[in-house]
């Protein structure tokens, strides 16, 4: 770390020395198919090894600092490319979807339907439910007769609140099922209680691939097919600019 410039390294050789960025560290991934709430939520784990190899074949220690800044970031990096690599498997395309008004849409699998991702969203209405209780109590609260904290809750408190709220609501693990079993179970869920017709959910891939067909198709005369140089280079600029938002800019020296 340079410290007088306010600058990091992210990777160290021996126990002083500055390195250039890694460009590949250890890790051990563990991929998980349900939620705690036994809801569908594909998703990772990734044990990260503090080791790096700099650019210059040399292995030195990753901060730590940077890894934890990085979280989000790395996250939504992560989300973006799954994504990607499941529409280019599948042959289907992602929409944007407006989950808060006036903060940045989420990028969805177009045709799946929006009651079918709300039976799947369970887990985030106890959170905010929670989240609006806490925010009452936290606007209210007094000490000897006078109000504790400021009336209006901040962007910082609120993030706060959110994380006690998800650990509030959060329900014990369950024994691990196989996936053929999950996948019985979820069908049978959702055509009892997310509302979307039987046949949907019964063919949703065959439902999604055309959907996402209408929104690729440029109309007649022009050809720009999901295997075509153009439709490649589209997601990799694609790709390319979801990662330059959601990394963050360099540190400017000073």
């Amino acid at each position: 770390m340079d410290r007088g410039r306010g600058r990091r390294d992210p990777v160290r050789q021996g126990r002083h020395l500055p390195g250039a960025a890694a460009r590949r560290s250890g890790r051990r991934p563990l991929r998980q198919y349900e939620a705690r709430s036994g809801l569908p939520s594909l998703h990772d784990h990734l044990l990260l090894s503090e080791k790096g190899q700099r650019l210059d074949g040399k292995w030195g220690s990753i901060h730590a600092l940077v890894l934890h800044e990085n979280t989000v970031a790395a996250s939504a990096l992560y989300n973006e490319f799954v994504a990607a690599a499941v529409c280019e498997a599948l042959g289907l395309a992602t929409e944007p979807r407006t989950v808060t008004p006036g903060r940045r849409p989420v990028m969805e699998i177009a045709g799946v339907p929006y009651e079918l991702i709300r039976w799947t969203s369970r887990r985030s209405d106890q959170i905010a439910a929670c989240l609006t209780e806490l925010e009452h109590e936290y606007v209210t609260a007094v000490d000897d007769g006078e109000p504790r904290f400021l009336p209006v809750v901040s962007e910082r408190v609120r993030a706060k609140l959110n994380q006690i709220a998800a650990l509030r609501t959060r329900p014990p693990k369950q024994s691990a099922r196989p996936l053929a079993q999950l996948r019985a179970w979820w069908k049978a869920s959702a055509i009892l209680t997310s509302g979307v017709a039987v046949d949907i959910i019964t063919s949703l891939l065959e439902h999604t691939r055309s959907r996402s067909r209408s929104r690729r198709d440029p109309g007649p005369g022009r050809r720009r097919g999901r295997h075509s140089a153009g439709g490649r280079r589209r997601r990799r600029d694609r790709v390319r600019d979801e990662r330059r938002r959601a990394l963050p800019p360099p540190a400017p020296a000073r």
